[in-house]
């Protein structure tokens, strides 16, 4: 695979935001992953005018074999993971031997893909949101659930790895640090070391990236664990699954239905996890130390 990145990489964390002399043009032409504005700021009941850090949001059009996919609302950050890993997640290409040339122009918000293959799944939406309400894969997997559960392993984890794995996701949140506003998710072995962190405004985003990030070193997903510090939704569940990672954690809590899903698709989901506590809401034969009757 031959890559055109013009985009910002891992390459960028730490980088200081933009000015406001030259957010203007720098909004119309190259945004970075964070943008100085003015704002007034309280404490208690007195409000002072400071410049600070905020957040980027772009719309990120991918073009595969010159025709629109799809438009992602994404950060402008770690976006050649975030094209290769989507398009793998959706099944859309099965590696990165799939792709001929991808070129990214974050100048004018887009992705060229040129596979050696005929695409012939079509997204049946176009726009891919970054909301709370997570975004949307193309469905085509949810009628056949079952060929995504995770192979029965022998992967187990200790509560302090787990706890420990919660503050390297703060210590690697480069860019919540600067500005807020972003989720962050990390990829770990069991034995506590990271292996890859993403950030983005969209949670799902970052599963997306650490996947494709792994594909374009070669790394392995499976048997790993996932810890995001946004809500463990069903979409970011079936992500979770296809990847064939059998943890995934998160400092906040799963919902209902990614629950419902984990449970059949032979995932530990960890919610609510601090620095000595947490919660395991499916298959806790994982966590060293669960008890071993009444839980599955």
């Amino acid at each position: 695979m031959t890559t055109d990145a013009r985009a910002p990489n891992q390459a960028d964390e730490g980088r200081p935001a933009v000015r406001a002399d030259d957010r203007e043009a720098l909004e119309l032409v190259t945004p970075s992953p964070v943008i100085a504005r003015r704002y007034v700021r309280f404490r208690e009941g007195i409000g002072s005018s400071v410049e600070d850090a905020v957040i980027s949001e772009i719309r990120l059009s991918i073009v595969v074999n010159g025709e629109e996919l799809v438009q992602l609302m994404c950060s402008p950050y770690q976006l050649n993971a975030l094209v290769v890993g989507f398009l793998y997640l959706e099944g859309l290409i099965e590696g990165p031997g799939d792709v001929d040339l991808m070129r990214v122009c974050l100048e004018d918000r887009i992705a060229e893909v040129t596979l050696n293959r005929r695409l012939t799944t079509v997204p049946k939406r176009k726009i891919i949101t970054s909301g709370c309400t997570g975004g949307l894969s193309f469905g085509a997997y949810l009628a056949d659930l079952d060929r995504f559960r995770v192979h029965e392993n022998d992967v187990r984890v200790l509560p302090a790895r787990v706890y420990g794995l919660l503050r390297e996701l703060y210590d690697r949140a480069h860019l919540y640090r600067q500005s807020g506003g972003v989720h962050t998710t990390l990829l770990a072995d069991p034995d506590g070391e990271v292996l890859a962190v993403a950030e983005d405004i969209g949670r799902h985003n970052t599963l997306d990236k650490i996947q494709g990030a792994c594909l374009l070193t070669d790394a392995p997903t499976r048997g790993r664990m996932l810890v995001a510090s946004g809500r463990i939704s069903s979409e970011m569940l079936l992500k979770a699954a296809i990847m064939g990672v059998p943890i995934v954690g998160s400092r906040t809590s799963p919902t209902q239905l990614a629950v419902t899903l984990a449970e059949r698709l032979n995932i530990t989901v960890v919610g609510y996890i601090r620095s000595a506590s947490m919660n395991v809401y499916t298959h806790p034969r994982r966590v060293v130390g669960a008890p071993t009757q009444g839980t599955e």
